[in-house]
């Protein structure tokens, strides 16, 4: 009887142990395992109990070349794992509740064996997906433009530096702009940016000299706020108080956007896209030059920056929102009328700061666009830079146009 007491003890223990456990599912590739976290919204290791109620995941576009461990989402029934770099799709047999997977855009589709992979998983009921739509034609986004010379083709973008994933594809006008184009231009490039010399700019022109801090500079009612605001977003005052005001202000309204979930600009969209794709990328600006544009304004202005950005986080969301909106409807007036107040008073600080943030740069960016249309390589470009560029005069296009090109708007 013992005997049976210890052996049913170990029995139960072990269902125990069973029902208990959640095991950690791992994946192989880190494009992969970030990718279904981001779409998950989760901040922690992913567990079997953490995924029965995981249905549908949209990967696309993630870089990604390994598909081991999606087998754990067992009850998956609708997969996006198109414009990655997949060469080995067997696991999704796998997934028995699989209903439909996308799979375009990867280099699995040229491969005989991994056909006949798909040809099976078609064949127990899963609707396999091998050519892609470009784009949506309801998508969201406008701002396109194209400027011809010759055999030369140049396609302006209007982005906007953030945005949820839900916001992709954009219409299809855009996304077969991009398609057409050899050569991605962006104002900077994301993917190749050099840590240390950021840190090196940041710290040359974004912070004080030490022993000086933010607190030596802002009322004691500024600086309460401003360790509130700081502390809202996860952060301590002690690690951003060598901070100069315009840099504090930019930081932010990057973590509140992070905060709120616009993780996915149109640029950084475009740019994982043209990684994968093996497109060329040539930027228009670098990340010091970007820098010493916000650096330049006065301390007394830069004060005015940092105070506009205390707001609170629901006005903020209100804010951004409504730009977004706007910027998906596509309405450049609409746009610039609420981004720009036409009864409010103008100093001569704001006028100088904005003509070096958008029309010096407008010029420059605009004369590097007229060589790629003079040099006439027969390439066609793809230019994404921040809509207000293309929209807020002088722009982009009524400089190309004074050049005598002839700019058509596309969407």
């Amino acid at each position: 009887m013992k005997t049976n007491k210890v052996y049913i003890l170990f029995i139960l223990l072990a269902l125990l142990l069973g029902a208990c456990s959640d095991d950690t599912i791992t994946f192989n590739d880190e494009n992969l395992e970030n990718a279904v976290l981001d779409e998950l919204r989760i901040n922690e290791e992913l567990t079997e109990s953490g995924v029965e109620t995981v249905t549908s995941l949209d990967l696309s576009g993630e870089n990604i070349d390994s598909l081991s461990g999606i087998e754990a989402l067992y009850n998956l029934e609708v997969l996006d794992v198109s414009n990655n770099n997949i060469e080995d799709v067997s696991v999704l047999l796998e997934l028995n509740s699989l209903e439909e997977v996308t799979i375009a855009a990867n280099p699995v589709i040229e491969d005989r064996e991994q056909s006949e992979l798909l040809d099976e998983l078609s064949e127990q009921g899963t609707v396999v997906i091998e050519s892609q739509q470009l784009g949506d034609p309801d998508g969201p986004g406008g701002f396109l433009w194209q400027v011809e010379n010759e055999e030369t083709t140049v396609y302006l973008l209007g982005t906007i530096h953030a945005g949820t994933r839900d916001f992709y594809p954009l219409h299809e006008s855009i996304e077969t702009a991009y398609y057409e184009a050899d050569v991605v231009v962006p104002e900077i490039d994301l993917n190749d940016l050099n840590m240390y010399e950021m840190q090196q700019i940041q710290q040359e022109l974004g912070m004080y000299e030490e022993g000086e801090t933010i607190e030596d500079h802002v009322s004691n009612e500024m600086y309460e706020q401003l360790d509130e605001t700081i502390s809202d977003l996860g952060m301590s005052i002690e690690m951003v108080e060598s901070y100069k005001p315009w840099l504090l202000s930019s930081l932010i309204q990057s973590l509140r956007l992070q905060q709120l979930g616009y993780l996915h600009g149109v640029d950084e969209y475009f740019l994982n896209q043209a990684a994968i794709d093996g497109k060329e990328v040539e930027a228009l600006e670098t990340f010091e030059s970007q820098f010493e544009v916000l650096a330049s304004p006065s301390e007394e202005y830069q004060m005015t920056m940092l105070e506009q950005s205390l707001v609170s986080l629901d006005q903020f969301d209100e804010e951004i929102t409504t730009m977004f909106e706007l910027y998906k409807a596509g309405d450049a007036d609409d746009l610039i009328g609420y981004l720009f107040d036409e009864d409010a008073t103008v100093t001569e600080e704001e006028e100088a700061y904005m003509e070096e943030l958008n029309d010096n740069r407008n010029y420059n960016m605009a004369e590097q666009i007229d060589e790629y249309l003079t040099t006439n390589d027969g390439k066609t470009y793809f230019v994404i830079v921040g809509a207000a560029h293309l929209i807020i005069e002088p722009h982009i296009v009524s400089i190309l146009e004074e050049e005598g090109y002839s700019v058509n708007h596309i969407h």
